[in-house]
C-alpha cells in the first residue's frame, strides 16, 4: 500500500511538472519574434489553418492574421489558398 501511495504522488508530480512546463503558444506555433530574422515570413497556425502569424520588424509579439473566407494558409506558398488547394503538411520542428 505504501509503495502505491508513493508511486501515485510521483506520477502526480510528473504530471504537474509537465503541465507547468507547457507553453500555451506552442499549440499555435506562435513564432518567437525576438529570434526571427525574416520579417516577411509567415508562420502557420498548426491548430487552425485559416490563420497565420507574422513578426513585423521591431515587434516582440507576432500578429495573428486570418485568411479570407474559404481560404487556408499554406506555409510553402507563404499565402492563403482556396480550400480545394489546401492540404495538411507535417509541421516542421527543430
Amino acid at each position: 500500500m505504501h509503495q502505491a501511495t508513493i508511486f501515485s504522488f510521483l506520477l502526480f508530480g510528473i504530471l504537474v511538472t509537465l503541465a507547468s512546463a507547457y507553453n500555451g503558444q506552442d499549440i499555435y506555433a506562435e513564432p518567437n519574434c525576438a529570434i526571427v530574422d525574416d520579417h516577411a515570413r509567415k508562420f502557420r497556425d498548426i491548430s487552425d489553418p485559416t490563420h497565420y502569424w507574422v513578426c513585423p520588424e521591431g515587434q516582440e509579439k507576432a500578429d495573428y492574421i486570418q485568411c479570407p473566407d474559404n481560404y487556408a494558409f499554406m506555409e510553402p506558398q507563404q499565402d492563403c489558398v482556396v480550400w480545394e488547394e489546401w492540404k495538411w503538411l507535417e509541421p516542421y520542428t527543430k
